[in-house]
């Protein structure tokens, strides 16, 4: 038995490698533990029940016998994992979602279906009926503005300061995910920015996610030499081809208890795994996850820049987080969202076929009773530095926007306990702001024709609430911390001009609706590879 197993005799276990012949590796459901704890059960070209084995302690543990053991190297045991299991992974990245819980995908609609039908109320309501598509639509404008504003004021003030887990050697495991496709030229500053966290290398499972097509990305990887805590993942190719479905295969591998999404641009808070195990730890249980701020390193670059990182300030700093106190549903960020494993892995991981799949992921959390809290960490990006490459990423975002929505309306009646004010923020955070920037040159349009006085008032009314609490929301983010007369040149126009930059938006719209008819799965790929800004 394994009390007559020594060190030295482990030492001394045939060796067996990627090269080694006629090695079947048995029950795909244990791939995880195997990975946790470095070892598997094989049959060999006999027959025979084998283990293979990476450290002497898993022979302790789990009371093996001699006659069958085998030495494996951690890279090795790895490595022959992935390749006995590619396939079987990649069904359940896929699908597991829609095993766990039947229609909850967004590859269950009929986009066309449904798209065309909002098309033939809207143009009827827009040709036949243009005093009630003005007064909804006025009321949609209304409802988000008073529910943002709501939203901002609360996040306003709760603001607090969130502290830190002192570093002991009882951490836990901590696994970070770093999808990666066609970033060769960000490689160096991740892998910086991950060697920059502040939390025991010996605790940290970071894994590298790469298409396994993806050449040169993964050239970029073989000229740098990779510390031991970090793994690399090829992903096999298969549809769709998407950040959810590849963060779904690489959990099949994650060693740790809580886990943490991050973009090849990615600058976080080297303390910011500390703010978010200190959260979880006095967090209620219901606390299934935590969203660290984003903003941008390249604000500053011009324009649209400027715009994009006002907005996010506004979304992670006040909306966020005014939906977290409030008790309602969070749509998540794409990156620095801090998960329990055992409680994503419950809920069904991520949508493989929802383009923006962290709003999916906060309203399915939210559905089955956890919550999400913000904490005062921040993680800088890259904002694309032109409109082309800025409206192909937002109408991703709008496209998997409206994919949440619709799969919001056909799942929401299995949910007994989600009452009708929550039911409302959904529609009004998530569909009618989608809406809004879709029905704005249409709204525009019928105001030149003869119209009661009562809808000119309206909208005059509703126009001037709009832009009032457009400036007050811009004023104040930008002089947050000093005068309006500190301001640069470039935030002085970015304060004038910041109510024109949704109409960028109306734009990104409709190319997202023309998408999700002609090929709603479809990756935007943002390209990143401004100068590394780690210093």
């Amino acid at each position: 038995m394994a009390k007559n197993i020594n060190q030295d005799y482990f030492k001394q276990l045939p060796y067996i490698d990627l090269e080694t012949k006629n090695i079947e590796v048995l029950d795909y459901s244990k791939i995880n533990e195997y990975f946790k704890e470095g070892y598997f059960i094989f049959k060999n070209a006999k027959g025979e029940i084998n283990y293979a084995v990476s450290n002497f302690d898993i022979i302790k543990k789990k009371c093996l016998c001699a006659q069958n053991l085998h030495r494996i190297t951690t890279d090795n045991l790895y490595a022959i994992l992935e390749r006995s299991f590619s396939t079987k992974n990649t069904d359940i990245a896929i699908n597991y979602l829609e095993h766990k819980f039947p229609g909850a995908s967004a590859k269950n609609i009929d986009y066309k279906k449904i798209i065309s039908g909002f098309a033939i109320i809207f143009f009827l309501l827009c040709i036949f009926f243009i005093n009630i598509f003005n007064l909804l639509n006025n009321f949609v404008y209304i409802a988000q503005n008073v529910l943002k504003g709501l939203l901002f004021i609360r996040g306003i003030t709760s603001d607090q300061k969130s502290l830190i887990n002192e570093i002991n050697d009882d951490m836990p495991i901590y696994s970070v995910l770093i999808p990666l496709y066609k970033e060769e030229r960000k490689i160096v500053a991740i892998l910086k920015a991950m060697k920059n966290l502040n939390y025991p290398k010996d605790k940290l499972d970071i894994k590298l996610i790469i298409e396994d097509d993806d050449i040169l990305t993964m050239r970029a990887i073989k000229v740098n030499k990779l510390p031991s805590y970090i793994h690399v993942i090829k992903v096999p190719y298969s549809l769709p081809r998407t950040k959810p479905k590849a963060l779904n295969y690489a959990m099949t591998y994650v060693r740790g208890q809580y886990v943490v999404i991050y973009d090849a641009e990615d600058v976080p808070d080297p303390d910011q795994l500390l703010k978010a195990l200190y959260a979880f730890n006095r967090l209620p249980e219901k606390y299934a996850c935590v969203q660290a701020k984003l903003n941008f390193y390249n604000a500053k670059t011009n324009l649209l820049t400027k715009f994009f990182s006002i907005e996010y300030s506004l979304w992670f700093d006040y909306l966020l987080k005014g939906l977290s106190i409030m008790n309602l549903p969070v749509t998540l960020g794409g990156t620095s969202n801090h998960f329990k494993v055992d409680k994503l892995r419950e809920i069904g991981y991520w949508d493989a076929y929802n383009v923006t799949e962290d709003a999916d992921l906060g309203i399915r959390l939210y559905l089955n009773g956890y919550k999400v809290h913000l904490i005062n960490s921040i993680t800088m990006e890259e904002a694309p530095t032109d409109i082309p490459i800025w409206i192909a990423q937002r109408a991703r975002w709008i496209k998997g926007f409206i994919q949440t929505i619709f799969v919001f309306m056909k799942t929401k009646k299995d949910y007994k306990k989600f009452n009708i004010f929550k039911i409302l923020t959904v529609y009004i955070f998530v569909g009618l702001s989608t809406y809004s920037f879709f029905c704005l040159p249409w709204l525009l349009l019928v105001l030149m024709f003869d119209l009661p006085p009562y809808i000119y008032y309206l909208w005059l009314i509703n126009s001037i609430f709009s832009f009032s609490y457009m400036y007050m929301i811009a004023y104040f983010i930008l002089t947050k911390d000093r005068s309006i007369w500190q301001l640069s040149i470039l935030e002085w126009l970015a304060l004038i001009l910041w109510p024109f930059y949704f109409l960028l938006h109306t734009i990104s719209s409709y190319r997202a609706v023309w998408e999700i008819i002609k090929s709603p799965f479809e990756w935007n790929k943002t390209p990143h590879g401004e100068e590394d800004k780690l210093n």
